[in-house]
C-alpha cells in the first residue's frame, strides 16, 4: 500500500480521481499523454484506480483514454459511472420528475430544451433553421421530436441553452421553481444542465468508493471549478490546481500547478513516482 505526506497527515491513497477541464485537460483539451501514461502505469503499479469526473457524457470523455479501459468515468456531473469496458450506471430522471420540469420550463421560451440520455439526445422540431444547426453541432446524436413528451429513453440530464451571459439569471430564477426535482448548474455562458438533486461528482465517486471498499480517506481528488466542490468536499485528500477560483482553492487542503503546465501529473509525480 502506498503512503504519502500531505500537508501534516500522512494518507494511504487507493482512489484518485480528477476533474478534466480545466484540471487534468489543458486550454486545447488534451493532456500529456507520454506523461500521463508513466504516472498511470506507475500507479496501477501500487494498486491504485484511477478515474475521471466530467460534466460531458461519457462516451465523449471515453475516447481520451481508450487506452486504458481500468479508469472509471464519471460522466454528466455525476450522473454516469462508466468504463470502458461497458460497465455503466446511471442515475435518471423519473416520468413525474421530467412532466414537472417541462411544466416548469414552459414560461420560457426563450431556453433551447434538449432531453439527454446516455446513448442520445432529444430536442423539439419547431427550431429555427439557424438553432437547430447550432445544436447539432453540440450534438452529434440529436434526434428531433415533435413533442418531448413523446421521449421515453431513460433521461440522466437536462440541458438549457440561452442567451450568452445569461446563465447566472437563467439559474437564479429557475431555481426556486425547480427546488427538489432538478437543481441548476452552468456548464457554459449560454448553457445550463439540470441534474438530479444530490446526484454529483461528489455522490458519483462516493457510490464508487463504495464499489470498490475505498473510504474517503483513502481517496484524492484534483478540481478546478465550483462544480467539482461538491467531490473536493467527499475526499479527505482534496487538491485544487493553480487555474482555480479563490474559492475552489480554499476548499482544498493543497494547490499544485495549473491546467496548462501539467499540475496534476507533477503532483502525482512528486507523491507518487518518487
Amino acid at each position: 500500500m502506498f503512503y504519502t505526506e500531505m500537508g501534516d497527515q500522512s494518507m494511504t491513497i487507493k482512489l484518485i480521481a480528477t476533474d478534466l477541464d480545466g484540471t487534468l485537460l489543458d486550454d486545447h483539451g488534451d493532456y500529456d499523454r507520454s506523461r500521463f501514461a508513466r504516472v498511470y502505469a506507475a500507479l496501477r503499479q501500487q494498486g491504485i484506480t484511477f478515474a475521471v469526473a466530467s460534466g460531458h457524457f461519457a462516451r465523449e470523455i471515453a475516447p481520451l483514454f481508450e487506452q486504458y479501459p481500468d479508469i472509471w468515468l464519471i460522466g454528466s456531473n455525476g450522473a454516469e459511472l462508466a468504463k470502458a469496458t461497458g460497465e455503466v450506471a446511471l442515475k435518471t430522471f423519473s416520468t413525474q420528475t421530467l412532466t414537472q420540469i417541462r411544466q416548469a420550463l414552459a414560461a420560457y421560451d426563450e431556453l433551447q430544451v434538449v432531453l439527454c440520455s446516455d446513448q442520445a439526445v432529444y430536442t423539439t422540431e419547431n427550431h429555427s433553421p439557424r438553432i437547430a444547426a447550432r445544436l447539432r453541432e453540440s450534438y452529434p446524436q440529436l434526434n428531433m421530436v415533435a413533442q418531448l413528451a413523446d421521449v421515453t429513453a431513460p433521461i440522466i440530464r437536462v440541458d438549457l441553452h440561452c442567451t450568452p451571459g445569461q446563465t447566472a439569471q437563467c439559474a437564479y430564477e429557475l431555481k426556486p421553481k425547480l427546488a427538489g426535482i432538478a437543481t441548476p448548474v452552468a456548464m457554459a455562458s449560454d448553457m445550463l444542465s439540470l441534474v438530479q438533486p444530490g446526484v454529483h461528482k461528489g455522490t458519483a465517486l462516493r457510490a464508487l468508493g463504495h464499489r470498490l471498499n475505498v473510504s474517503p480517506a483513502e481517496m484524492l481528488a484534483f478540481g478546478d471549478g465550483t462544480n467539482d466542490l461538491e467531490m473536493l468536499h467527499a475526499v479527505k485528500n482534496a487538491v485544487a490546481v493553480h487555474n482555480a477560483p479563490k474559492n475552489v482553492q480554499a476548499n482544498a487542503a493543497t494547490v499544485t500547478g495549473t491546467n496548462n503546465d501539467g499540475g496534476v501529473l507533477r503532483y502525482l509525480e512528486q507523491h507518487f513516482l518518487a
